[in-house]
């Protein structure tokens, strides 16, 4: 390793109290390319002198000297130099309890050749880390200023809203009576609808007879489809405004999560019989239970696994998963398709109340209010867990449901 200009200047210190010794060691050092070498018969330095490189004569080495180089170990690390015992045959060291005091040994003069590359080497190290510590003191005061920062834009924020609701005192329960008012609508729409929907599938099925002409047959189709296309609107309007709703209490139960899963797939398997899509449950038998609202649970399952088949080409796989992670005690639900796929803008979009991701549509001729995801979501976390999705255009998607430990049920 070269001598660089910057570590041929470093502060040296020489430590023995042989002036012999010290003469010829110093003239090695100047040798070698050092020139600011200082010599000193203890280790006692002023801030002006403090080494960045230190020498101890093993022949020097008593009780009092190696106290301090335990001293000197225990200085934080960035502002540590490193230290080398100078050592020959009269004076070898070998008890392990001194050796651990040094960075290195080297002896003298059998050792001049690598004299150079053990300061060199040394030195850098020495140099590289005072530089990484310098780095990151500057990366902390950095990231504690933008802490501040942040701290006082909630502070700022939190008062601006303090303000509004001052200025607008009834603005909450507002917020709470339009919710109210949208639940109350889609209640009153959901009635007729359902009858619609009956009806129409009586009229379709013919089953009191003929309707007469074959175009009334193809009206009746249409009237079918979109009054259940309105009613699934309808469905998911109401179920944003629960999810809204401070007043939609939970009714905790402890569920068989096994059970749950088959329940909500036994009711899927008409809508992927009649959209060409394999279904699968993969859960173990004795897979643990869950603290948490069964129906809403259920709920969440229909919601994104009636998503996954809407958005699989026929002829495709949708997959829910149950698996419990061993190192946090958390309950993973994994509802998986190999259908189109979003990309991570489309992604962003999918996840946004009434955002509805137009290149998924166009493929599947879906139309819908854009409102699963945010609904699953919600719902996900009023239930004490995560949602997480993960998702690649034209490879799939997969959507992890997290329940932490606290709501986990394990079976004995």
């Amino acid at each position: 390793m070269l001598i660089t200009q910057e570590t041929k200047l470093a502060r040296i210190v020489v430590v023995s109290d042989d002036e012999s010794f010290l003469s010829d060691f110093v003239t090695c050092l100047h040798d070698v390319g050092f020139s600011n070498i200082t010599s000193s018969a203890e280790c006692d330095f002023s801030e002006n002198l403090k080494p960045e490189l230190l020498f101890f004569d093993a022949g020097s080495l008593n009780d009092n000297l190696k106290n301090v180089l335990v001293q000197l170990r225990r200085l934080p690390l960035q502002d540590a130099c490193p230290v080398i015992c100078v050592e020959n045959k009269d004076n070898e060291i070998f008890d392990e309890e001194s050796i651990a005091l040094f960075d290195d040994i080297i002896s003298f003069p059998r050792d001049l050749n690598r004299l150079s590359l053990c300061c060199s080497s040394l030195l850098k190290i020495a140099h590289d880390r005072r530089a990484w510590f310098l780095e990151r003191e500057q990366l902390e005061n950095e990231i504690a200023k933008k802490t501040q920062k942040a701290d006082l834009a909630l502070v700022l924020l939190k008062q601006a809203e303090r303000k509004i609701l001052n200025q607008n005192p009834n603005l909450l329960s507002q917020a709470r009576e339009n919710n109210n008012i949208i639940a109350d609508m889609s209640h009153e729409l959901r009635t007729p609808l359902n009858a619609i929907l009956g009806f129409s599938e009586i009229m379709k099925q013919e089953r009191l007879g003929a309707l007469g002409h074959e175009k009334y047959l193809g009206y009746v189709g249409d009237i079918h489809n979109a009054s259940k296309h309105l009613l699934g609107i309808v469905n998911d309007v109401l179920d944003l405004a629960k999810a809204d709703s401070e007043e939609n209490s939970l009714k905790i139960t402890e569920i068989s999560v096994l059970d749950a899963v088959n329940d909500t797939m036994k009711m899927m398997s008409l809508l992927a019989e009649e959209s060409g899509i394999e279904l699968s449950v993969n859960i173990a038998d004795n897979f643990p239970g869950l603290k948490t609202d069964e129906r809403r649970f259920k709920q969440v399952l229909t919601n994104l696994v009636t998503n996954a088949i809407k958005f699989t080409r026929r002829g495709g796989r949708v997959s829910v998963e149950g698996q419990f992670d061993v190192k946090d005690g958390a309950i993973l639900m994994i509802i998986r398709d190999n259908g189109i796929g979003m990309s991570a803008e489309e992604l962003a979009l999918a996840l946004t109340p009434y955002a509805q991701v137009k290149e998924a549509q166009a493929h599947t001729h879906v139309r819908g209010t854009g409102l699963g995801l945010p609904v699953s979501k919600k719902s996900v976390e009023a239930l004490g867990g995560e949602l997480l999705i993960t998702s690649e255009p034209g490879l799939g998607t997969a959507i992890t449901l997290r329940f932490p430990t606290d709501l986990t049920v394990v079976k004995d």
